[in-house]
């Protein structure tokens, strides 16, 4: 075996703990594992196994060389992946979910620009406000807004949506403009239902954030929803500062605590796996995150 080949039998090896089960796993001879690892010892002057006729284990040499082999191998792993990956990606297709006002506003464009940018990949975009479960609905990728919810999934967030607190000028002539957070307990608020806890609004101090329970009587799982709640004078609304930047310009909508900041929606990328992502999905998101960055109200630019 070459030196590669040696250091796949010696990560493998640690992790099996099992010569025969090494063998198997790499459809070799036990014998030519016990040679490869015999032969790694030999180049690098140590003992890295110690063997027994019931048991191996690792030298404390062994173990600091695993922790390095065993990342040099995963990342070959991945670059295999990815190569492979490419020589498959004009059959490909991928399967994307996104909240619907978000994803009509700022992810339907940008899917149609990479599906441009790469004509071999199929595109099935699923706009929905709830969260699907990704394995049965084949999903590859999940844009989500805010805290996630899911287990065992994988995430790498894109970036944060600051919000707005706002209301109708017609709501506060009548019910008074709230000075303070704490002066929101006394307001009725339009809340989002796909919150863990919908009426817990979260106010960030510099030691730390603090929790208001507001009161509602008016709630929805869509954010356009709740903008049209509190157009009509139904309460204040804790919403994305994309949403409401044109309602504020037109006086359709007045920014309440403009001096308090109130933590973001955070954007994530969600996968099914964290365990060899398809190349197509990582050009996907890479794209994705490149081009919400350079978008303001994510910088929390009013436009």
């Amino acid at each position: 075996m070459d030196k590669l080949m040696q250091i796949r039998a010696f990560v493998r090896l640690a992790e099996r703990a099992s010569f025969s089960a090494v063998a198997r796993d790499l459809k070799v001879t036990q014998s030519a594992v016990s040679k490869a690892i015999t032969a790694l010892e030999k180049s690098l002057g140590t003992r890295l196994v110690s063997r027994s006729t019931r048991s191996v284990a690792l030298t404390e040499a062994g173990r600091g060389y695993y922790e390095r082999c065993r990342l040099i191998v995963a990342d070959l792993d991945e670059a295999d992946a990815a190569v492979a990956d490419l020589n498959v990606l004009s059959m490909g297709t991928l399967n994307i979910a996104a909240p619907v006002p978000f994803g009509l506003t700022f992810i339907s464009p940008r899917v149609a620009r990479f599906k441009l940018l790469n004509p071999g990949i199929d595109i099935n975009l699923d706009l929905n406000d709830q969260s699907l479960n990704l394995v049965e609905s084949n999903i590859d990728v999940a844009i989500r807004l805010g805290h996630l919810k899911m287990q065992g999934f994988a995430a790498r967030k894109l970036g944060e949506s600051p919000v707005m607190i706002v209301a109708s000028p017609a709501y506060l002539d009548t019910r008074g403009i709230p000075e303070t957070p704490q002066q929101l307990l006394t307001h009725n608020c339009v809340v989002y239902a796909l919150q863990d806890n919908p009426l817990e609004w979260k106010v960030e101090r510099n030691a730390g954030n603090r929790s208001l329970i507001v009161s509602s009587n008016f709630r929805s799982n869509n954010l356009l929803v709740l903008k049209d709640a509190a157009l009509a004078g139904l309460g204040i609304a804790r919403l994305p500062l994309w949403m409401v930047d044109a309602d504020i310009k037109a006086g359709l909508l007045r920014p309440v605590l403009e001096h308090i900041r109130f933590p973001g929606f955070d954007i994530h990328a969600v996968f099914p796996t964290s365990r060899q992502i398809p190349f197509k999905v990582k050009l996907f998101v890479d794209f994705i995150k490149t081009e919400l960055s350079s978008v303001s109200f994510f910088l929390g630019i009013r436009s």
